[in-house]
């Protein structure tokens, strides 16, 4: 179970019934460490127990509606999901152009964008990037192919 979330209590604040699936959707996305698909979400849980494919797709709808999930359209049609309360604040995505995962990336608040940023017409980038775990400055690469770095020392990508 996630560290700070009361999943029991934050569905009976939602009126719903803290039924073993409900939980174990919210189990795992607030353990995940990445935006996941509902079909991860799915074959997770039936590392457990036995689900219907449709409950949990439905399951996801209806907590995406009442806002405790995100859900991400990205490229590739694959919707993705993650938690979305106070400890896990919205934040910008990353799709690896090679293998098409998600990665989360580390939240930037205005103020530390603004420290950040350097002057217009300097050659450094805008706002530091060196702790997100992409190559989102792949020198060489084409514009618009952006790759994780796994995939760039996997394939020996620019």
């Amino acid at each position: 179970m996630s560290d700070h979330c009361n999943f029991p209590g934050w569905l009976a604040l939602e009126g719903l019934r803290a039924t073993p699936v409900r939980l174990a959707v919210l189990e795992i996305l607030g353990e995940a460490l990445r935006a996941l698909r509902a079909q991860e979400i799915l074959e997770l849980i039936r590392t457990h127990r036995r689900v219907n494919k449709v409950t949990v797709y439905r399951i996801l709808e209806d907590f995406t509606r009442r806002g405790m999930v995100r859900k991400l359209s990205l490229e590739g049609r694959v919707s993705h999901f993650e938690l979305a309360c106070e400890h896990h604040p919205p934040h910008p995505h990353f799709q690896c152009q090679t293998c098409r995962e998600v990665q989360c990336l580390e939240p930037v608040t205005l103020n530390r964008m603004w420290t950040e940023l350097r002057d217009p017409w300097a050659t450094a980038p805008i706002i530091s990037i060196s702790k997100w775990p992409v190559s989102a400055i792949n020198a060489g690469a084409p514009p618009g192919q952006l790759s994780c770095i796994r995939c760039r020392e996997t394939y020996a990508l620019p």
